[in-house]
């Protein structure tokens, strides 16, 4: 196999599934990816593709249609999120199943912000799940991810992109 890269996946909602393409794209020009960072959609797609579960979700998303989008609006207004987010997490999580950060094949970071301490938060061991969801957690869409003291959100809301 040809170079190893480092791949680094940012945020973009929805556009986020770019990254989807762009991974397919490295990998047929012969580079292996030795480890993958991302934030927000960027660590949702980075970390599927360490855990070797890219292809089912892509496969997933592409056979959704606006009804099954909709289906996996868990509205949730009291959650300081307008969207809970558990359903579409525990599809994921049923894809990856019980998966630690610290057994993937290839090396994955994810990083969030922790609302309540102020920092910047890098997950490198721990639930694979958990660390995409905090990651992906978008203030007032999406319902931050508890953890002990730390209230868990996308990295954008302490070290935006300038």
């Amino acid at each position: 196999m040809g170079q190893t890269v480092a791949l680094v996946l940012g945020s973009g909602g929805a556009r986020g599934y770019a990254h989807i393409g762009v991974i397919e794209e490295v990998v047929r020009r012969g580079y292996r990816i030795e480890c993958v960072a991302g934030c927000s959609m960027g660590a949702v797609i980075g970390g599927l593709f360490a855990a070797g579960k890219l292809d089912e979700y892509r496969d997933w998303v592409r056979g959704l249609d606006y009804l099954d989008v909709l289906k996996l609006l868990d509205f949730g207004f009291g959650s300081l999120g307008a969207i809970r987010g558990e359903r579409v997490f525990g599809r994921i999580g049923d894809m990856l199943g019980d998966v630690q950060i610290e057994d993937l094949p290839i090396a994955f970071t994810a990083v969030a912000t922790d609302l309540v301490n102020q920092q910047e938060i890098w997950f490198q061991q721990g639930s694979l799940q958990q660390a995409m969801r905090a990651s992906a957690a978008i203030p007032s869409l999406f319902a931050p991810v508890h953890q002990g003291d730390r209230v868990l959100v996308t990295v954008a809301c302490s070290t935006p992109c300038r």
